[in-house]
């Protein structure tokens, strides 16, 4: 029996029922396991004379919070904003009993930033993209 591999795009019919089925299938195995996952995204804004200066994407997945994405305008960075985004975070986590909060970024964003906010790193992935440097931090509460 030849197994045959097929490719979708993003667009085909059946992407988002292929992609179902397969957070359901892992969803079955890890729950033998008594892992339920349970992801709770939210969004924090932050504003200034009633603009949006900056914002932040995150879930909660099995007791950590992730920092999937921190964006500040570039005309408030410096100024506190992304302090005040993962001071707030970090309550969110703490009021859903988090282990703590992880999130990623890269050489050229910010690995100097997270330190001061008491993260660590626990790992980097080198050329991603080529040449530069993927660096993940972790921040136990």
């Amino acid at each position: 029996m030849t197994i045959q591999v097929e490719r979708l795009a993003k667009a085909d019919e059946a992407f988002e029922e292929s992609k179902q089925q397969c957070l359901d299938w892992l969803d079955d195995h890890a729950q033998q396991f008594g892992v339920v996952w349970d992801i709770d995204p939210f969004v924090l804004r932050a504003h200034r004379d009633g603009q949006v200066i900056g914002i932040l994407h995150g879930y909660i997945n099995l007791s950590w919070l992730h920092v999937a994405l921190l964006a500040i305008d570039p005309v408030a960075r410096r100024g506190g904003v992304g302090k005040a985004l993962m001071d707030q975070a970090e309550n969110i986590a703490r009021e859903q009993d988090c282990v703590g909060i992880w999130l990623d970024t890269y050489d050229f964003q910010g690995p100097d930033y997270y330190p001061h906010l008491g993260f660590t790193e626990y790992g980097r992935l080198e050329d991603f993209p080529p040449g530069r440097t993927r660096i993940f931090f972790q921040k136990r509460l």
